[in-house]
């Protein structure tokens, strides 16, 4: 078993474990520390494993591991936010983040505002047609802002992997072979990430955003549609020039689902070998089922676009694309998609820590499928009410950003730490456990 197998075994495998119970704890959120394990788990299965430089998963205190985690970065010991109006938010933002907008699952909703238009495509028009066409208009316009929003936050995610992929391949012209091997999975993870980012987020966002903005303005003209040039400029733009764009995102975004679901077989057949682990056996699952109803989706979606330009008999097959563009927003929010730290170090693995890591993952789960909540720290943490044991189970979590959110809503005891808070702050490990002691049990209560 290779670096880039064991790698992707780690990978899927916290994903799932957070989101096994609907109740929370405090700080330990939905957060998905599995990377991408779909991009680099069968891409080494015949490379030799790395037997250099090995560095051991640090898991939380109770499993007495001394090695720093899998995928931690240095940056938890201090955090730095600016003050925004609504709160504090981090200066600078080294992650991956899962931010797909819930409202662009209605995207295919909104390029059949036109409806209306298509069907009483005729004069003089009806007017409960017209009072159609008008709510088409604005529901695609509408929904076109959401598109266009969620543009701007992928492309946070890009420029931000860009970023990590340059230093990965400047690792890489450093090391030998046998040590970038693991560089190589993590290459490839970082490549399916990105093309998920330009596909099936940014890709989507500008194709079905215009599509509904040509949509909507088409639909609005076809109200006029008494005059010659009007009815033709509304044929037009709610016709083909508004649902070009969406059969060519169709398009693209088949060939990307079909390539992730081959990939995600092939990392489930090559981790069987090693590991029977539910947990990931469900994350493949899960990842095939989402890659395959968004291939059908779209080009089933793509086709029948094109037919609704001049027929409305196209529209009745956009119901089931509308129903299962929203069934796939949802499973990538909530069950597929994650949050991650950017890769800002060069990281060693071995399968030993990687396995141990996945049985850790595993008994996290079972903890929080337990009856009450108020347990899950006292299981979790060796000694829930110390500041010191929290600290290095939440920089060993990557939770301590999410920590200092927490400790920066209460004024008052932020600047008891901290001091004055002006439109920048830093807090630091070793700041907080500096505080005086009776301030120990008030930032215990944060986690």
């Amino acid at each position: 078993m290779s670096a880039g197998d064991t790698v992707a075994i780690q990978e899927s495998s916290s994903r799932d474990v957070s989101s096994q119970s609907d109740e929370k704890p405090p700080i330990i959120k939905e957060k998905s520390h599995e990377l991408s394990t779909l991009d680099s788990l069968s891409n080494k299965q015949d490379g030799a494993s790395n037997g250099t430089g090995v560095t051991t998963l640090k898991l939380p205190g109770f499993l007495d591991s001394p090695s720093p985690t899998f995928g931690s970065q240095s940056s938890f010991q201090n955090a730095t936010f600016v003050r925004q109006k609504n709160g504090w938010i981090p200066k600078k933002q080294y992650r991956l983040k899962n931010s797909l907008l819930a409202g662009v699952g209605l995207l295919e909703l909104g390029n059949a505002g036109d409806f209306a238009a298509n069907a009483w495509n005729q004069n003089p028009i009806p007017h409960f047609a017209m009072a159609l066409m008008a709510l088409g208009g604005t529901l695609a316009l509408t929904i076109s802002i959401l598109a266009f929003r969620d543009a701007f936050l992928s492309r946070k995610n890009i420029r931000n992997l860009r970023e990590e992929r340059r230093f990965l391949w400047a690792q890489k012209a450093d090391l030998g072979a046998e040590i970038s091997r693991d560089l190589d999975s993590q290459l490839d993870m970082n490549f399916r990430e990105l093309g998920t980012e330009y596909v099936e987020r940014l890709g989507m966002d500008i194709a079905m955003g215009f599509g509904a903005i040509m949509v909507g303005i088409g639909t609005f003209l076809a109200i006029g549609g008494a005059n010659p040039r009007i009815f033709r400029a509304s044929n037009l733009l709610s016709g083909y020039i508004g649902n070009a764009p969406v059969a060519l995102f169709g398009l693209c975004n088949t060939g990307l689902s079909v390539y992730v679901w081959r990939r995600a077989h092939r990392h489930g057949r090559a981790a069987t070998k090693e590991v029977r682990s539910t947990v990931f056996l469900r994350r493949i699952r899960r990842v095939k089922t989402h890659a395959a109803i968004n291939a059908i989706t779209g080009v089933t979606a793509g086709a029948a676009s094109l037919v609704t330009a001049t027929h409305w008999e196209g529209y009745p097959v956009l119901i089931p694309c509308i129903i299962s563009s929203i069934v796939c927003n949802y499973l990538w929010r909530n069950r597929i998609g994650y949050e991650r730290p950017l890769i800002r170090q060069r990281i060693d693995m071995d399968k030993a820590s990687l396995i141990r890591e996945l049985k850790h993952t595993t008994s996290t789960r079972e903890i929080f499928r337990t009856g009450d909540p108020s347990e899950w720290l006292l299981k979790l943490i060796p000694d829930p009410d110390s500041l010191p044991s929290i600290l290095e189970f939440l920089g060993a979590n990557d939770l301590f950003d999410d920590f200092c959110l927490r400790l920066l809503k209460d004024k008052t005891l932020a600047r008891s730490i901290s001091g004055p808070l002006g439109q920048e702050v830093t807090i630091d490990v070793q700041t907080s456990l500096a505080a005086d002691k009776v301030l120990h049990s008030k930032m215990v209560k944060k986690q």
